[in-house]
């Protein structure tokens, strides 16, 4: 697939919650494949970070009920 078939395959896309991968200038700028991979690493690791958060989140609200 062509680099600029990716990008704008990437710029379209949605994740699960309807967020699009917000480095839309880093994928615009990119000149190889390896610059795009590197964009949705940096996308997965967003989105693990995220769910760590909401986890925490929601356990500290858990811990708060003092239900154990």
């Amino acid at each position: 697939m062509k680099i600029s078939e990716i990008k704008k395959k990437m710029l379209a896309w949605r994740d699960f919650y309807g967020a699009d991968i917000f480095e839309s200038d880093r994928i615009k700028k990119a000149k190889t494949k390896k610059k795009l991979d590197d964009v949705l690493y940096d996308y997965s690791r967003h989105m693990e970070d995220r769910e760590s958060d909401a986890r925490g989140h929601f356990e500290r609200f858990r811990n708060s009920l003092k239900l154990t």
